[in-house]
């Protein structure tokens, strides 16, 4: 089972009233394969998973696999403030054809280090899946190097998904405990990440633009790096203006203006405004453009 790659930390599509739009998730997904990455990091942040209840997170992660049919890799973020939540979306990860298993720390009440670093020991012990930390600490209590790798000695923990912006802790996170999967959790840092010994890279803006990404990959491994370097800055114009617009509103404008349902993030988050649509569309016009001009203009 390769888990190593590109994947896009899969949006939500909402309908105008905010339940779920089930049939728009068949799209959502085919636009993933058509963009080549390797699989889809499902019901993450990006996926407004906390803005859900554990019946909807049960039923996307179902529809998502349905939807996928084996032709991408599925790795379910299952984390909740409750440990016995976290176990519940675990097993119902398992039972609908998930490969592994991700989850934030338990967060907003100040739980010790050993409770968290419990949580986690509990869920690889009983997971039937492989799990992937995930370190967050703009959002959750991070980790230490000496949490990371003890926990990483599990023989179920196999991974790390890295959001943040500390590139020493990536590389000391490799060098220590090689066997390790190391994914960047940060877009924009994608390339240094790479550069760093990342084996993958997980991303909100990959729903729509993973196919860079995956060129972006590939010209890393391959030593091209100013035109990695190019790449990336590309998707960093992007990026620019989504931090302005809102990443989470914004990520679903971008696909609605290549054509893909993505409607409206659950409140509060606000509303796109027409001049943050203008800016979107000229943000992402040279990414549609290289799109155009290599062999992905089927997307």
């Amino acid at each position: 089972m390769k888990l190593e790659g590109i994947y896009s930390a899969l949006l939500t599509p909402f309908s105008e009233d905010e339940s779920i739009d089930r049939q728009a998730i068949g799209a959502l997904v085919d636009f993933q394969v058509r963009l080549g990455i390797d699989g889809v990091y499902v019901g993450g942040s990006s996926g407004e998973a906390m803005l859900q209840s554990l019946d909807e997170r049960a039923d996307y992660l179902s529809d998502v696999a349905a939807a996928a049919s084996g032709r991408l890799t599925l790795i379910a973020h299952v984390g909740t403030i409750a440990t016995r939540d976290a176990l519940r979306l675990s097993q119902h990860a398992a039972k609908s054809g998930y490969q592994a298993i991700s989850a934030i720390p338990p967060f907003y009440y100040d739980f010790s280090r050993p409770e968290v670093m419990a949580h986690y020991r509990e869920l690889a012990d009983v997971s039937a899946l492989p799990l992937i930390v995930y370190n967050f600490p703009a959002r959750t209590s991070g980790f230490t190097l000496p949490e990371l790798v003890e926990l990483l000695s599990h023989p179920n923990i196999i991974g790390i998904k890295h959001t943040s912006s500390d590139m020493f802790q990536l590389e000391r996170i490799r060098h220590a405990v090689p066997d390790a999967i190391v994914y960047n959790g940060y877009d924009e840092m994608c390339l240094a990440g790479f550069a760093m010994g990342a084996q993958g890279a997980i991303g909100t803006t990959y729903n729509f633009m993973g196919d860079l990404f995956v060129a972006l990959r590939d010209c890393a491994a391959a030593g091209r790096i100013e035109e990695a370097r190019r790449l990336q800055a590309m998707a960093n114009r992007v990026i620019q203006v989504l931090i302005k617009v809102g990443v989470m509103p914004g990520s679903k404008a971008l696909l609605g203006i290549m054509g893909l349902p993505g409607g409206p993030s659950r409140r509060p988050f606000r509303k796109v405004e027409e001049a943050d649509l203008a800016a979107l569309r000229e943000a992402v016009a040279p990414v549609l453009a290289w799109r155009e001009s290599t062999s992905r203009k089927s997307m």
